[in-house]
């Protein structure tokens, strides 16, 4: 047989795609006053989004922020609204925390009135937030993956500092570096194999014809226009997971020419990824020293509202005091006061008593 006239084609089903996981590593450029934060200067959103399509992540930090903002957050300062945005003293710690949970820190923009007193506060957005590598000067901007996009510049926030009207107070969790890192920095992996596992079954889903039969056709090989049209033919009528059970008709000149449907024996991998799920779950719970009780998320053994107790205690003296520490000592020290807020500690009074 002349092998050099053997012509084979295949066709991707589920093409593969690597999802990118940006490094933190920080640079600083002589070009600029700013130190980079992530290989691309994009680390922070590449946090946000992973925050957002991990739903065992994303349940962590709402959960969390939840339990840091308490049954309620009371303002000393003598006003209820913080800022011209009408937002008020739950807002501004519920915007902390969130930020907190996901980067590792947070930054408040304070703004002061002509007498040098606190008009406003501002919770800034991590990710538009670069500082120098001192952090006494802060750049702020909405557009750091485009180069040319101007930035607005701002000092550090000190109190004894009444004549500069806007500063930036900057709260981080690691002192070492420039930024901040999150909780779960070291298992930032396993939240992107999770969103990755969601998206194989997804795939599985819009695919399932395609990923468990091959369709040969027995009539000669065309040319490749021709394999190209069949082939997206084939692709709209029957994949998908509206088509499952279908009945596959062909029409053929003979016998011989017959299209032959060849069923794949694969492996279970729908058992396998569950196990993996299961498995990166445990490691983003570990990374919080949380248990997935907290969150609403049962272990198989169940819970009673006695366990819940129980493990909150402990998240809470390790995880939430710390933060809502932070946070009221930031404020106090934006407002040069003691006791600027008052947060009521979370109770479960309010949810159901009893918890199965």
């Amino acid at each position: 047989m002349d092998k050099k006239n053997i012509k084979v084609r295949f066709a991707a089903i589920n093409p593969r795609t690597e999802t990118f996981i940006e490094d933190a590593i920080e640079r600083t450029d002589g070009r600029k006053s700013y130190v980079t934060w992530g290989s691309r200067n994009t680390f922070p959103d590449y946090l946000c989004a992973l925050r957002k399509s991990s739903a065992t992540l994303g349940s962590i930090i709402n959960g969390s922020v939840d339990y840091v903002a308490g049954d309620e957050v009371r303002s000393n300062i003598g006003k209820d609204k913080l800022n011209k945005k009408g937002e008020t003293a739950t807002d501004i710690v519920r915007q902390m925390a969130k930020n907190y949970f996901t980067y590792g820190g947070f930054a408040l923009q304070v703004i002061r009135a002509n007498d040098g007193t606190i008009a406003e506060a501002y919770v800034l957005d991590l990710r538009y937030v670069r500082s120098d590598k001192d952090n006494e000067l802060f750049f702020y901007s909405e557009e750091w993956q485009n180069t040319r996009a101007k930035n607005e510049k701002y000092p550090r926030f000190v109190p004894e500092f009444t004549e500069i009207p806007t500063a930036i107070h900057y709260v981080k969790n690691d002192d070492t570096q420039v930024y901040p890192e999150p909780l779960y920095v070291g298992a930032i992996t396993s939240a992107e194999i999770e969103r990755n596992i969601d998206q194989f079954h997804l795939n599985t889903i819009n695919n399932g014809f395609m990923g468990s039969y091959v369709v040969n056709f027995n009539n000669g090989v065309p040319e490749d226009e021709v394999k190209d049209e069949i082939e997206k033919m084939v692709n709209a009528k029957f994949a998908g997971a509206g088509n499952a059970g279908r009945i596959m008709i062909t029409f053929n000149d003979t016998q011989d020419t017959a299209v032959t449907v060849n069923k794949l024996e694969m492996d279970d991998y729908g058992d396998k990824y569950d196990t993996m799920e299961q498995n990166v779950k445990q490691k983003l719970f570990t990374s919080f020293r949380a248990n997935p009780n907290l969150f609403g998320i049962p272990t198989a053994q169940g819970f009673n509202s006695e366990e819940y107790e129980s493990a909150f205690k402990l998240y809470n003296r390790t995880q939430i005091q710390p933060v809502q520490d932070k946070i009221i000592d930031t404020l106090d020290y934006i407002y040069g006061m003691k006791g600027s807020i008052t947060i009521v500690p979370f109770s479960l009074e309010r949810a159901t008593t009893n918890i199965e």
